[in-house]
């Protein structure tokens, strides 16, 4: 294990430092001491926010042996049991529960239904303690039972505190919150699935995969989570909690299977059943968290989301059906060559201005798209003219000599040869230039013959081609803010960082949206701010609420040696304890959190 913590960086960073693991944002987490399920990986999003962990579970109640609790049961004992040793304000029982004075004698029944068999496993288990969360919208605070349950992350297990909640809306069914991660693991959120990313499975750019003995053309999403498979005769019997469908491929082969609802997912306002579905290829055989539609109109009937490609895959470009040809893990193919290995946004300095570059499976030469060229005569040759597509909107006019044009079906494409800015390191890049289609962005497409040895798309994380140290923080750090110093928490599960703020006030100025507001926080620091809204967050309401909307802004931050302008939604923070938290939009540069301690950068 290296000890200099420089030597690890966000396209390199740790599995495991101070002989703690180090998680990524999302990992496969075991129950180890539940027959039938102790071998079965649950999603676990790992977040430095939560005090508690959380997982689902259904039908569940809570009742006491001792006898002057009789005819008590689930909320009402819990509720008597809290408020006979203090009150749900005192916090009483996270220094001792059931001792032999209060003899409380709880226990917990509960059921977990198996994800891919659909088979539920009762179980009981003595109450731990309660868990009393303070509602944001009522006075009165909710109560869930808590378990002490072994739960195994990356060969760790702990005895964790756990309370059992109906989660079924949520993409992950277990939280995993400081009762896990205390003493036991950092957490890295620049990452989903670090811990098996050394073992993930080789896949072409284009796979079969078959389903019973019906073989699907798969592709690759490299910007959708959630996969989909091609399915017709969609019945849901919500009774049974099953989905009964056909799929089939192009050339007629068909199948009709019936499998457990995992749960309906709204996409595209229309909801769809999400199920696991049991793929093989080769001595590859897993299930696939997929949801159902209709894709006969399309060339493949699996289309795998950055869900699935990270729990299980890493893609080699260069070729195709590779997964049930071999048993080729990342790992075996790094020992063997030396590929180029990217993510599915990258940044590429040309002439100093960043562009938005991401991986290609179409195309071998590397392709700047831009709005529009025009091909012109000068002194050495001919020439292009057109706007390098700036990633932060100050797109830059240059005038480039053409090396010479390949043509490509009914399109020719300059070819340009120009020096160029990857992961800091310059470089001389031949590139062909293409005007976009309508509806799409310009950027910067990286093709397969990018590199000798290949190119591998890793979509586990971002911006491989600029890797940044490492660093270990504690959950809470003094950041500096617009040029104010005070305390944020270190929220990896939080998509993005949100600010303490107060008289929100939006407006129109020069044709822009804006925003003005006040920030304060318990320390005493006030500053009033008015910025341009790039964003507006949608918070899904409680039945009969209206939907709650966050401006968001662009805020610079400083954290140690990173200083990052990034994203910021808007609320008012003025009922928690720190006005502002970190989210996955910063700690990914590098942040590595731990959830035993607080400003390990210092005061």
């Amino acid at each position: 294990m290296k000890n200099d913590k420089q030597a690890y960086t966000t396209a390199d960073p740790a599995l495991k430092w101070q002989d703690k693991v180090i998680l990524g944002r999302v990992e496969n987490v075991y129950y180890q001491d539940i027959d039938g399920l102790s071998e079965q990986p649950f999603i676990g999003k790992i977040d430095t926010g939560a005090d508690t962990t959380s997982m689902h579970a259904e039908n569940i109640h809570v009742y006491s042996n001792n006898e002057k609790y009789e005819g008590m049961q689930d909320t009402e004992l819990m509720q008597a049991i809290v408020d006979e040793f203090g009150g749900p304000k005192s916090n009483w029982w996270l220094e001792s529960f059931d001792t032999p004075e209060r003899n409380i004698q709880g226990v917990v029944k509960f059921d977990i239904r198996h994800p891919t068999t659909g088979e539920i496993i009762s179980l009981e288990r003595p109450l731990a303690r309660t868990s009393v969360i303070r509602s944001r919208t009522s006075e009165i605070p909710l109560y869930r039972p808590v378990i002490n349950i072994p739960l195994k992350i990356a060969d760790v297990t702990v005895n964790t505190d756990v309370n059992l909640t109906d989660r079924s809306n949520f993409s992950a069914p277990i939280l995993i919150g400081k009762t896990f991660l205390k003493q036991n693991a950092w957490v890295f959120a620049g990452y989903d699935y670090l811990q098996s990313q050394n073992s993930a499975r080789v896949v072409g750019r284009s796979e079969e995969l078959f389903v019973d003995s019906v073989s699907l053309k798969t592709s690759f999403s490299l910007a959708n989570s959630y996969s989909q498979m091609h399915a017709t005769n969609i019945k849901v019997d919500e009774e049974k909690r099953t989905v009964t469908f056909d799929t089939a491929n192009k050339a007629g082969d068909k199948t009709t299977l019936t499998l457990p609802l995992e749960r309906m997912l709204r996409v595209s306002g229309e909801e769809r059943p999400l199920v696991f579905v049991p793929v093989k290829a080769g001595d590859f055989e897993k299930p696939i968290l997929a949801y159902l539609k209709d894709r006969s109109k399309y060339s493949s009937q699996l289309r795998l989301g950055k869900n699935t490609l990270s729990k299980y895959f890493i893609i080699d470009t260069k070729d195709k059906n590779v997964l049930r040809a071999e048993n080729m893990t990342l790992e075996t193919l790094l020992s063997k060559r030396d590929p180029l290995i990217i993510a599915t946004h990258e940044i590429i300095y040309f002439d100093g201005t960043p562009v938005n570059a991401e991986p290609s499976f179409a195309i071998n030469t590397p392709v700047l798209f831009v709005n529009g060229f025009e091909l012109s005569k000068g002194k050495n040759g001919e020439q292009a003219s057109f706007y390098i597509p700036s990633s932060d909107g100050s797109d830059k006019k240059v005038i480039k000599k053409v090396e010479r044009k390949i043509r490509v079906g009914e399109t020719v494409r300059p070819i340009l040869k120009e020096q160029v800015v990857i992961g800091g390191k310059e470089m001389t890049l031949e590139f062909a230039l293409e005007a976009i289609g309508k509806g799409d962005e310009p950027h910067f497409a990286i093709g397969r013959a990018f590199k000798k040895d290949g190119v591998l798309v890793n979509t586990r994380t971002e911006d491989l081609l600029d890797p940044r140290p490492l660093f270990h923080t504690g959950y809470i750090e003094k950041a500096q803010v617009e040029g104010l110093k005070f305390s944020v928490k270190l929220d990896t599960g939080a998509d993005i960082s949100s600010m303490n703020a107060l008289n929100i006030k939006r407006f129109k100025k020069d044709g822009k949206e804006m925003v003005s507001f006040d920030y304060e926080n318990a320390e005493g620091l006030k500053q009033s701010f008015t910025k341009e809204v790039v964003d507006i967050m949608r918070i899904r309401a409680k039945a009969g609420e209206k939907p709650n909307e966050r401006p968001v802004v662009m805020m610079k931050v400083t954290l140690g040696e990173v200083s990052k302008t990034v994203r910021v939604n808007l609320q008012d923070r003025s009922r928690f304890e720190y006005s502002m938290i970190l989210g996955k939009n910063f700690l990914k540069n590098g942040v590595v959190v731990g959830s035993d301690n607080t400003y390990l950068l210092g005061k």
